[in-house]
């Protein structure tokens, strides 16, 4: 980059701008078509729901930034696809936010103050895969305000997948922390089979300056099958993660909607835990609850296993059936 972006060499007042508000406030229009009703688990489909939560459950546990350093731009290598479906949502969203950070991210205390002035700047992000990311970032070093635009151009995520399209952020900076709004404005992710198209926004809170680093997110976004045109609707959907060596703690909760059976309220009363690179977690345990408080209970065994339960009779044991399964 030309300049580590300047909004950073001084305190700034903690609050979005007044177009951040978050939640559903925002002007974009519903594109979910589905089911709005709760979700009616069985001991037949509780195996689908639980998996399909999880899938949107993932994009949430991959939401927040990575906090990789500004100029480290890692080279992504291509991996092996999972046995199950790929979250392409997880995709978009780790991209989207690895992009922002590299433009935004304070520098670090040795590279010295950056000038007090309002500026625009602009660059470009690679991805080491051919992609980019394009992005006019414009601010103030007083207050830390600042607004820009992201152009992603065959932009690979961490996860595979290329992402074509605009997302739109804003937010404030300090040398410690960062909160972000982006507006997704229709864009594209592809990843093998996957084709879908996404809307919405991402509120993200991230502290740099502790040890271990945390963030947040509240995902309100809508993603279409662009071949099915069927939808998925992640409704105030709370991320939060600590960030460890090699390795970060997810929890998560909020409403999924999913398009062929309505809604679930998801929860991770033991957090999400990844290695570094990995698709799936290697432990945590989630669960799902739709209609009548019937539910299913995944329990992560390992980056291929999991134990699924599921509770039809309000004991809240999920004893009703117990199924160990590959992803």
């Amino acid at each position: 980059m030309k300049r580590e972006t300047g909004i950073v060499s001084v305190l700034a007042i903690m609050v979005l701008l007044s177009s951040c508000g978050g939640g559903e406030s925002s002007s974009v229009s519903s594109p979910y078509t589905g089911l709005t009703t709760a979700a009616v688990i069985t001991d037949n489909n509780a195996d689908e729901i639980a998996l399909a939560a999880f899938q949107g459950g993932d994009l949430g546990a991959n939401a927040v930034i990575p906090f990789a350093p500004a100029r480290e731009i890692a080279v992504l290598q291509p991996a092996a696809m999972p046995t199950a479906p790929r979250p392409t949502a997880l995709i978009l969203v780790r991209a989207v936010s690895k992009a922002a950070m590299i433009a935004v991210r304070p520098p670090a205390a040795t590279e010295g103050p950056s000038p007090l002035a309002p500026f625009t700047e602009s660059d470009v992000i690679p991805d080491g895969l051919g992609g980019e990311a394009r992005y006019t970032i414009s601010g103030d070093n007083v207050t830390g305000v600042f607004t820009g635009t992201f152009e992603f151009v065959d932009f690979h995520g961490d996860g595979g997948g290329i992402i074509v399209g605009n997302v739109s952020v804003s937010g404030t900076v300090t040398q410690d922390s960062i909160r972000i709004l982006f507006n997704f404005q229709s864009v594209r992710v592809q990843d093998g089979t996957e084709d879908v198209t996404a809307v919405g926004l991402v509120d993200l809170t991230a502290s740099m300056g502790q040890v271990p680093e945390t963030g947040a997110a509240t995902l309100n976004l809508f993603f279409t099958d662009n071949i099915t045109l069927k939808t998925v609707w992640m409704s105030n959907v709370v991320v939060g993660t600590t960030a460890g060596t090699g390795t970060s703690d997810v929890t998560l909760s909020g409403r999924i909607y999913l398009h062929d059976y309505g809604y679930v309220d998801v929860a991770t009363p033991i957090p999400f835990h990844y290695l570094d690179g990995s698709s799936f977690p290697s432990g945590g345990r989630m669960t799902v609850t739709g209609r009548d408080d019937h539910g299913g209970r995944l329990t992560v065994d390992s980056e291929t296993r999991y134990t699924l339960g599921v509770e039809l009779d309000g004991d809240a044991l999920y004893d009703e059936l117990t199924v160990t399964l590959n992803w």
